[in-house]
């Protein structure tokens, strides 16, 4: 039987505009998971490149880089039509009853600098 676990926290971007400086500045401390341009959008995925055991550690951890970035990066990062916190989860049998807390700092924090959350569940295997 499968358990139910916190997996990872990805920053999903989407803009219509130029994000490599921000992609750039990001990636210092971040893993690209995807980066893809093409004529009409530009598309990355990142992950917190530190030992994350929480959604709010992860969330604050990507937080801190987006506050950290160069004016170019932090411009890159309003011009984004998608800026998204994803919180990832495998599924499973156990326990009965799973939870996992954002603060509300965190939550004021997301907030503040103008980005969403989303929640995935993958299948248990």
């Amino acid at each position: 039987m499968s358990e139910i676990q916190f997996l990872n926290v990805d920053l999903e971007l989407e803009s219509k505009h130029d994000i490599s400086a921000l992609v750039s500045d990001l990636k210092k401390d971040a893993v690209i998971l995807h980066y893809d341009k093409d004529e009409y959008r530009q598309l990355a995925r990142i992950e917190a490149n530190a030992d994350v055991i929480s959604p709010d550690k992860a969330i604050n951890h990507l937080c801190e880089l987006i506050e950290s970035c160069t004016k170019a990066g932090l411009k890159q990062w309003l011009s984004c039509s998608k800026r998204t916190f994803d919180i990832g989860f495998n599924s499973g049998a156990s326990p009965k009853c799973y939870s996992q807390a954002l603060h509300a700092d965190t939550l004021l924090r997301i907030s503040a600098i103008g980005a969403g959350i989303e929640i995935t569940l993958y299948p248990a295997e």
